[in-house]
């Protein structure tokens, strides 16, 4: 540890819970400190609103092989409040190196039985889920709720007789610019079919977001149809026609 006096100020966690919590790995560095010391950071000024008996850790694809899904969680043993300095004394010269964060001690790592994939590559924050969820998830989005909108849908287009691209990725100079969820292709045109879930996509920020994509994507030849989460669980029929007289319109090609 560093030079600087500590201060531990403990909190304990529920025996009898099932909350976790979903943390983010940004840097290999602290992937490595989770894997072989068994501790996780978070900064002190995120308070925690609600007391996870277990932490489940979803590291970026910055982080290298395995980033980009949650394939383990561990029980929180204790968690103490310390400073940077004390938690990562080789990086004394860091800017936040006197800041507070909390630090969770964690027991040995569990391997889920799935591991739970980012296909829509959704921002992960903190955030809470429970046991069951985690265990049970297939895509981050089961951890909070969020109807697997994207294979509905799938499953409608297919039973339709439309096969499309999933997760379709529009490349420009060599990078993925925007994701689609489901790209059809047809003789004269092509449609970009976004299911927009009313938990991110009503958001103001996301909202912004979605017009800046549309306007893009139309200014360079695509027909654009979103389908609310309303729309495709409760109007299925209705959601697969909208999307048949598009085809329609632009002469789907036949199949390779």
């Amino acid at each position: 540890m560093g030079t600087h006096a500590k201060c531990f100020s403990h909190i304990k966690p529920p025996d009898n819970s099932d909350l976790v919590l979903i943390g983010v790995v940004k840097r290999k560095e602290d992937l490595e400190h989770l894997r072989k010391d068994r501790w996780y950071r978070i900064p002190a000024h995120l308070s925690f609103r609600k007391s996870p008996r277990y932490l489940a850790v979803y590291p970026t694809v910055k982080c290298g092989s395995g980033g980009g899904g949650i394939s383990f969680y561990s029980a929180i043993q204790e968690i103490t409040r310390t400073r940077r300095i004390d938690l990562l004394p080789e990086e004394e010269a860091h800017p936040r190196a006197e800041e507070w964060y909390w630090r969770l001690q964690l027991g040995p790592p569990r391997k889920l039985p799935h591991r739970i994939e980012n296909r829509l590559r959704r921002r992960i924050t903190f955030a809470y889920t429970t046991l069951p969820k985690l265990i049970q998830a297939r895509e981050v989005g089961e951890l909070f709720g969020i109807p697997p909108l994207e294979e509905i849908m799938r499953r409608s287009l297919l039973k339709a007789g439309i096969t499309p691209t999933p997760q379709f990725c529009v490349m420009r100079r060599k990078r993925c610019l925007y994701r689609i969820d489901f790209a059809i292709f047809c003789r004269d045109g092509k449609i970009a079919l976004e299911c927009d879930h009313s938990r991110w996509h009503q958001r103001p920020d996301r909202k912004k977001k979605d017009r800046e994509r549309d306007r893009w994507l139309k200014k360079h030849g695509w027909e654009v149809i979103h389908l609310t989460e309303d729309n495709i669980i409760n109007q299925p029929v209705e959601s697969v026609k909208l999307i048949q007289e598009q085809i329609r319109s632009l002469e789907t090609l036949p199949p390779l």
